[in-house]
């Protein structure tokens, strides 16, 4: 197994760390929601709408996916008893989503025990100190507003607790 990459490697390049990466977090939450009968893919919709983004739009564009994925996964999703479409009562062309109690036991697992484990199992091969760095590093690579929703949802939820 390879350590070190040189960074003129081409075949091991930025784009494709950062993409094996996610796959193996992917991976990861997959393993752990495997006896729910969730996928990555449709949790990743579940903590969407817990964390209050409720309109499958905005979903798809948190989560870049085009429309008519969105619309198949969520209609399997209301037939596994995860999710509740709901009129919109402002647009009644337009759809609300909302957790079911089984969902929702779901998104407060993650929050109480699997966020841990997955992190956990993820930086597995990582000090403390790499920890800190790659943290550091990503924070300053994304865009402030990337990062900021995500902060101030922490921070409501500290604020509940």
């Amino acid at each position: 197994m390879m350590t070190n990459f040189p960074s003129q490697n081409l075949h091991l390049n930025l784009a494709l760390l950062f993409h094996l990466s996610n796959q193996f977090k992917d991976q990861l939450i997959g393993r752990y929601f495997a006896d729910a009968g969730v996928t990555a893919a449709q949790f990743k919709v579940l903590i969407n709408v817990y964390k209050g983004v409720v309109t499958p739009a905005v979903i798809c564009k948190h989560l870049l996916m085009d429309t008519g994925a969105m619309s198949r996964m969520i209609a399997r999703m209301v037939d596994s008893d995860l999710l509740l479409r709901r009129p919109d009562p402002q647009d009644k062309r337009q759809v609300q989503l909302a957790l079911t109690d089984k969902a929702k036991r779901i998104c407060q697992t993650f929050e109480r025990e699997a966020l841990d484990t997955i992190i956990t199992d993820l930086t597995a091969r990582l000090t403390p100190d790499e920890i800190d760095s790659l943290m550091a590093l990503l924070l300053k690579m994304l865009p402030d507003e990337l990062p900021a929703r995500h902060l101030e949802y922490a921070e409501a939820l500290s604020d509940d607790r």
